[in-house]
């Protein structure tokens, strides 16, 4: 849940965080409430002008007794905690990359196929809890952050023959061990959801043999233990329970958006191992689920979507959660672009990699915070006090209204939008949603307009 006051945020995020010291931690607190104030901009811009601040803030980031892990744990934890509220979570996971090319670029790894390419970064892998019922973003609860070697780089035809815990597809199974340990008890009630990527034998082994929750979109056209038939046709012909479903495409790149309509059919099946395995696999026992697009427009490839699961899938309605689950899998996409777009993570400038890793980590919950004041426009008809404070309000209408101020708060609904204006946005039919640098970029004028107007209520004598 999106927190208003940036000061109680920062505080719940980082003040558990173990830096050695106390006064580490204080300070990790206090620079994380400016930059939460102003999303997006440099530090020193966030500093505003108070030099012993900005002073502090880069000894803190410089400071290798400064752990980044130290960091990232401690905002685990308050996002465990947070999680123990929730009845149903889902996890949904992704790997994004992280590039640069400023001078640190070179002690980085390499990120394409070209090993003389300037820009270099890291890998990483994001785990984020998300309310099952509500869809609303609970926090992050795991990121792992590794480089490729230039060396392993045009030897792809020697990875099948790596151990799997030699391999980048272990990390799905890495993050499930890291979830379970911060959520304990809980985890019995969450959810991974992931996308075709992870969609590896030995992880769902892993995942069914610890009696753990997960829905992966299937990649492979695994044969079935019982016969030689193939999954995705055995789902197509012998499943049962068919049902219609209407889910909203996104306009991406030269495709339109869409409503699309789905067949929803469900079964359970047994997965035979796959063939050359270098450790003996049982076969696996799971409930599927066919998402097929039916009366696709012309020129357009239907959706289809098969997943895996352990959620039960006989009645139309159990198969329609399973693929409403699967479409919650996006946010942690939306994630990684309000990391990247809104938060700027790639545009830190730090000359060491191990300031820079301290400075990821920090934007890396920054980001959250975003992504939740951004999920406030689904409850429109809420009053906008819930994330705007008095005087924030009452200037952004000020700032955006010519009718008179209302008496009471205006709703959420009209806060998002108004926010997205003072940052440029013009609402017309053939602009979508406002971005993430819109939203910040107005939210940040916001800020600016209210200390002014917070500055003229003292006379000069008071100052």
């Amino acid at each position: 849940m999106f927190r208003r006051e940036a000061g109680d945020w920062a505080h719940q995020t980082f003040g558990e965080c173990n830096l050695g010291d106390e006064r580490r931690t204080k300070r990790l607190v206090e620079v994380g409430k400016r930059l939460a104030n102003q999303i997006g901009c440099s530090l020193p811009k966030c500093c505003e002008g108070d030099k012993a601040a900005l002073l502090g803030s880069y000894r803190l980031l410089r400071n290798d007794a400064v752990n980044p892990e130290a960091i990232r744990a401690g905002g685990f934890v308050a996002t465990a905690c947070q999680a123990q509220e929730h009845a149903v979570l889902l996890a949904v996971e992704d790997t994004t990359i992280l590039t640069y090319e400023h001078a640190v670029a070179s002690q980085l790894g390499t990120t394409s196929n070209n090993p003389n390419a300037k820009r270099r970064g890291d890998q990483v892998h994001s785990v984020l809890l998300l309310d099952a019922l509500s869809e609303q973003t609970v926090g992050l609860i795991e990121q792992s952050h590794w480089c490729r070697e230039v060396e392993s780089y045009g030897k792809k035809h020697q990875r099948k023959k790596r151990a799997y815990q030699d391999k980048e597809s272990y990390k799905w199974e890495q993050a499930s061990v890291q979830v379970e340990a911060r959520l304990g008890a809980k985890m019995a009630h969450t959810i991974s959801v992931c996308d075709r990527e992870a969609d590896v034998y030995e992880y769902l082994s892993y995942k069914l043999r610890h009696s753990q929750r997960f829905v992966v979109r299937a990649k492979a056209d695994r044969r079935l233990w019982e016969s030689q038939a193939s999954l995705f046709e055995t789902l197509k012909k012998q499943s049962t329970g068919a049902c219609c479903y209407t889910v909203q495409v996104t306009q991406r790149g030269g495709r339109p958006a869409r409503t699309a309509k789905l067949s929803l059919r469900g079964a359970t099946l047994t997965l035979r191992p796959p063939s050359g395995s270098r450790a003996e696999i049982a076969p696996l026992c799971v409930k599927a689920v066919l998402a097929e697009e039916i009366e696709a427009p012309a020129n357009v490839e239907p959706l289809r979507w098969v997943l895996l699961t352990t959620e039960a899938v006989a009645s139309p309605e159990q198969a329609l959660a399973v693929v409403r689950y699967y479409e919650c899998r996006w946010r942690i996409e939306d994630y990684h672009k309000a990391w990247k777009s809104g938060v700027g993570v790639e545009r830190q400038r730090f000359q060491s990699p191990d300031n820079l890793a301290r400075m990821i980590a920090l934007t890396a919950f920054l980001a959250v915070r975003l992504l939740q004041l951004r999920e406030s426009q689904c409850q429109p008809a809420q009053p906008c006090d819930t994330v705007l404070n008095e005087d924030e309000w009452q200037v952004l209408w000020t700032s955006t209204e010519h009718d008179r101020r209302p008496t009471s708060p205006p709703t959420l609904g009209w806060a998002y939008l108004a926010l997205a204006k003072l940052g440029g946005f013009t609402d017309t039919k053939r602009t979508g949603r406002p971005g993430w640098d819109t939203l910040w970029h107005g939210w940040f004028r916001l800020q600016e307009r209210v200390k002014g107007y917070q500055i003229s209520q003292f006379s000069f004598t008071d100052l």
